[in-house]
């Protein structure tokens, strides 16, 4: 629960600094797509307040190297996963400016 104490005000600093009627930019891939690759730039709804970005590992077929992939999108409730938990199959990495989602 600590972390929620630690996101809220990152949220809330977030949301006062949108002015009304100024769209939020996020770099955007609806579907996997090589890292380089997804350079979309989408301007969200207003209710986004962060973007969002999810790792996706694809297996590929001997010699069996992945390739990373990512999904980015706009999102209205962007929660990060635990940066120390291992094992996880799709991180989520959450941020809150525009175009801030480019890794």
């Amino acid at each position: 629960m600590a972390w929620c104490r630690a996101v809220l005000p990152l949220l809330l600093i977030a949301a006062s600094s949108l002015h009304a009627g100024e769209a939020f930019k996020c770099f955007t891939c609806e579907q996997p797509t090589a890292i380089s690759l997804c350079k979309n730039i989408s301007y969200c709804k207003p209710e986004a307040t962060a973007c969002k970005t999810m790792l996706v590992q694809i297996e590929s077929e001997y010699p069996f190297n992945q390739r990373p992939m990512v999904i980015r999108s706009c999102s209205t409730s962007c929660i990060a996963t635990d940066p120390d938990s291992m094992g996880l199959a799709h991180p989520v990495y959450c941020c809150f400016r525009d175009l801030c989602n480019s890794m």
